[in-house]
């Protein structure tokens, strides 16, 4: 349940200083148009097989993930990873998310694989309660795409309220936690760089 609860708000619903809204677009890149489509593709795929995610968990005090099965959830939970392969078993999808005890904020850290096991597109959602915004909640969100050779075709950075309005204010307004992350450029590195050995 706590998976499908972090899952609805994350796919419901970006290492950068922005402003509200900052975008840097080579959107005359022929590739462009195809990558938007396949994320959105990806987006439907994750909407329609939330029953094939495999999800594992960092606990405290233990080096191996656990998985979790039928919504049996460890009681003390550091992070989640959610992983799904498409129809010919390649992966398509890690996300990374810490847990939030308190249920005030959360993040999600998200890569996007092709074919061959390129990340072609990275998105990373941060929400947290600010009363000064209407609704009570403000979400910063970051979206890039990549080309073949991971040189970022375009970059999004905005800040919505609640309701998916854009807020028009800076983001270092905010108590945002900015921990560090790491975008990684292919699925190999992805999955040494979060430990995953097998599954």
């Amino acid at each position: 349940m706590k998976f499908l609860c972090i899952f609805i708000l994350l796919v419901g619903g970006l290492s950068v200083r922005a402003q509200t809204s900052l975008s840097k677009s080579r959107s005359d890149d022929p590739s462009f148009v195809s990558l938007k489509a396949k994320k959105a593709a990806t987006d439907k795929y994750l909407k329609t097989h939330t029953k094939q995610m495999l999800v594992l968990v960092k606990v405290p005090n233990k080096k191996d993930f656990v998985y979790v099965y039928n919504g049996k959830w460890p009681n003390e939970v550091e992070y989640t990873l959610n992983i799904l392969k498409n129809k010919n078993g390649n992966i398509i999808y890690v996300s990374q998310s810490p847990f939030s005890e308190s249920g005030d904020w959360d993040i999600s850290y998200e890569h996007y694989f092709d074919e061959e096991g390129n990340v072609f597109a990275f998105y990373k959602e941060e929400s947290i309660f600010d009363e000064n915004v209407k609704g009570g909640v403000v979400r910063s969100k970051l979206l890039n795409y990549y080309n073949k050779n991971f040189k970022i075709i375009t970059q999004n950075n905005w800040l919505v309220d609640v309701n998916g309005n854009v807020i028009k204010a800076n983001k270092n307004d905010f108590d945002f936690r900015d921990y560090n992350y790491t975008i990684y450029k292919n699925l190999a590195d992805c999955l040494k760089g979060y430990n995953i050995k097998a599954f």
